[in-house]
């Protein structure tokens, strides 16, 4: 479970639209960071399936798509492309992590359906346990990842 930053406030005042980032963290989602957490974390629990499983699904296809150059590449069921930007994006959890703007899109061919990350996206998952508020545009619905991963309980 993720910990209580004492900044939550700065924090929570960063993730809106404007401050780090035109468009923000949150979306329309008007709950507060550490709810927002609480309840992704709540439904990850009960599917019994860990947030570091989902991170070494996704890093891996970010991985595999890297050879791509920006084309898609074919991996069994899905389809992964990576794109490179210039530039880096910080971190809003405010421990100066510095990190590459690199965006992955996977398609799987069997549901039909695409996850959208960033590799911010990928860090605030992993050390925050933060997926981004409802309508944010890089939020990915925990249910989603496990459909499309095809994540199940660790038995």
């Amino acid at each position: 479970m993720a910990k209580k930053d004492p900044r939550s406030a700065q924090i929570q005042e960063d993730m809106a639209p404007g401050s780090l980032t035109l468009v923000g963290f949150l979306g329309e989602d008007t709950r507060s960071v550490d709810a927002i957490v609480r309840q992704d974390e709540a439904l990850l629990q009960k599917e019994g399936v860990e947030i570091a499983d989902i991170v070494k699904a996704l890093k891996k296809f970010t991985f595999i798509g890297v050879d791509g150059l920006g084309d898609p590449v074919e991996s069994g069921d899905y389809q992964v492309t990576v794109d490179h930007f210039r530039g880096w994006q910080y971190c809003p959890f405010k421990h100066k992590k510095k990190i590459s703007k690199r965006n992955t899109t996977l398609y799987d061919k069997v549901t039909k359906k695409s996850l959208y990350w960033s590799d911010l996206s990928l860090h605030l998952i992993e050390e925050h346990s933060f997926f981004q508020g409802k309508g944010s545009h890089f939020r990915m619905e925990p249910e989603d990842i496990l459909e499309i991963l095809r994540l199940k309980k660790s038995e």
